[in-house]
């Protein structure tokens, strides 16, 4: 990748490392996200993001929507852990999001988005059926 890392906050002397995070949009979603980097906080669009981080300590490394308060999910990155990580926006903004090595992270609330999509018309032909009945009558 190409682009320049966005330096740590912290105070550290020792060696630093760069974390790779792929930020992927839930199936509803803010318009970017909010990472926070050992207490430090950056706002990003979705998508891929380059952060300078100790390769000698842990990181906390935490990712919301929605100026932190939305699909929030957190991890800390220790210095064994390779330093690349995804993070999946949930399928409802009231969910938790997921955050983790790539490939592995998947999205929270896709069964009850389909309930609700498979519901609403079930119950919108049920009422269309109890209505034609009352008028029949």
């Amino acid at each position: 990748m190409s682009e320049t890392p966005i330096p740590y906050a912290g105070a550290h002397d020792g060696l630093m490392r760069v974390l790779q995070l792929h930020t992927r949009r839930g199936v509803v979603a803010k318009a970017g996200v909010t990472v926070g980097i050992d207490g430090a906080h950056y706002h990003q669009r979705w998508g891929r993001a380059a952060f300078e981080i100790p390769a000698d300590k842990p990181v906390h490394v935490a990712v919301s929507q929605g100026g932190g308060q939305i699909g929030v999910a957190a991890t800390v990155l220790t210095p064994e852990q390779p330093s690349e990580l995804e993070y999946r926006g949930p399928a409802a903004l009231y969910l938790a999001g997921t955050i983790g090595a790539p490939g592995t992270v998947k999205q929270r609330g896709c069964l009850l988005q389909l309930a609700i999509f498979a519901l609403a018309p079930l119950m919108a032909l049920a009422l269309v059926i109890v209505i034609g009945i009352l008028l029949s009558r």
